[in-house]
């Protein structure tokens, strides 16, 4: 608890540091801000985000372009470094461009089988306090449920308002995007679930080695939402297609198309009620360590479970090529206040999220959906930053906190 509390408050003091110089600006501006926050899955993350911003003559908003590095690790063996560029103007007006170089390396990643019906047993991978098996008859080892993997890669994103909002935002837009992912998988031992799969034939050694995955991404973006960080209203829906031929190199042939719609409904003036649904389908050659991503318009992350999908469910606990997940959630602010000039506002949220993944053969099989619940506290500055706590379980777990920033989706 006391470690919670050190990193709520280094949360607080990085928001003022955000917020210090919020104001117009032309030509250069740089700063830097420490990176922090936790989850069940991975553990503490700790790291710093720099930012060089140039406004150009003219001050344009919320700039002309930025460079924003990070350096992040976390005490669950996770690192993820990155260089991210991102512009809205140096294309041309209504054409925006972000780019990213990123190297992900995971010592304990997370793999529980492939199928909607894979064995999670706690036992195989225990350890009491003095690191002696809970269990010595069903004790394995205690990376079992784990594997080895780095991933480098190179994306590029395009993206041109067809469509725009009164307020100068992209309303309807296309997008063109390429990337370049190179995957290497070591075994975390010989007795591991992995190393039992690939023992079956259900995951061969080509995956383990991994290699490339290049891919051309084509989609389309209707915006309509009232406030990015938090909104009140409206939608934000997305249709991308990402095509990993030999062409580009890839040596895994296949595609992913996901469909992801996000509206909010403004109940009254303080609570509203969000939902998020994806489907997405794969086809091809895909390898199993390309299952737990799940394509976006805007950033990519991982699920069947964890904090971005199924929050109270273990991390990727569950791998298909076609997988469905729904948030729901009902948002109050229960309390908004004035200090120093600056608007802050405590909101809760309940939620309940639910899904599945599935095979090549049973996608008309709707049994055993996936369930998970739980609430969070949200701690908004001028409505645009915002501190998250959410607690969630599931049938498999107890109650696996999550701290980080902005609201899911």
């Amino acid at each position: 608890m006391k470690r919670l509390i050190v990193l709520g408050m280094t949360l607080i003091l990085t928001v003022s540091v955000l917020f210090a110089q919020e104001k117009e600006r032309t030509g250069w501006g740089w700063g830097g801000v420490p990176a922090i926050n936790y989850n069940a899955d991975e553990g503490f993350g700790y790291g710093v985000v720099g930012n060089i911003y140039n406004y150009a003559d003219g001050g344009y908003a919320p700039y002309y372009w930025t460079v924003q590095p990070q350096i992040f690790f976390t005490t669950g063996g996770k690192q993820e470094h990155w260089l991210w560029f991102d512009s809205p103007y140096i294309l041309g007006k209504g054409i925006r461009l972000t780019a990213e170089l990123k190297m992900l390396k995971q010592l304990y990643n997370p793999y529980y089988g492939i199928g909607n019906e894979s064995v999670y047993d706690e036992l195989f991978a225990k350890l009491d306090e003095n690191d002696n098996p809970e269990d010595t008859v069903l004790f394995k080892d205690k990376d079992y449920y784990t594997y080895y993997r780095q991933r480098t890669s190179l994306k590029a994103d395009f993206q041109k308002a067809l469509q725009m909002h009164e307020n100068g935002r992209p309303k309807l837009s296309v997008l063109f995007g390429f990337g370049i992912q190179s995957t290497t998988n070591e075994l975390n031992g010989d007795s591991s679930k992995l190393a039992e799969d690939i023992t079956a034939g259900l995951v061969s050694q080509k995956e383990i080695d991994g290699g490339l995955t290049n891919y051309i991404k084509l989609g389309v973006v209707h915006d309509t939402r009232d406030n990015e960080p938090a909104p009140n209203s409206g939608h934000w829906t997305d249709f991308v297609v990402e095509i990993y031929p030999k062409l580009l190199g890839s040596n895994y042939q296949y595609s992913r198309l996901t469909l992801t719609d996000r509206r909010y409904f403004s109940i009254t003036k303080k609570l509203v009620y969000a939902q998020r649904l994806l489907f997405e389908k794969n086809f091809g050659d895909i390898p199993f360590y390309e299952m737990s991503f799940y394509g976006s318009s805007f950033k990519v992350d991982e699920g069947l479970g964890g904090s971005k999908s199924l929050r109270g469910v273990l991390k990727n606990r569950y791998l298909g090529p076609t997988k469905m997940f729904a948030n729901l959630e009902i948002r109050y602010k229960f309390l908004e206040f004035s200090a120093a000039g600056q608007d802050f506002y405590l909101a809760t949220n309940e939620f309940l999220d639910f899904g599945k993944v599935w095979g090549e053969d049973d996608e008309s099989d709707f049994s055993n959906i996936h369930i998970s619940y739980g609430a969070g506290l949200h701690i908004g500055w001028n409505e645009n930053f915002i501190i998250a706590v959410d607690g969630g379980t599931s049938d498999e777990t107890g109650l696996q906190l999550y701290i980080g920033l902005g609201y899911l989706f």
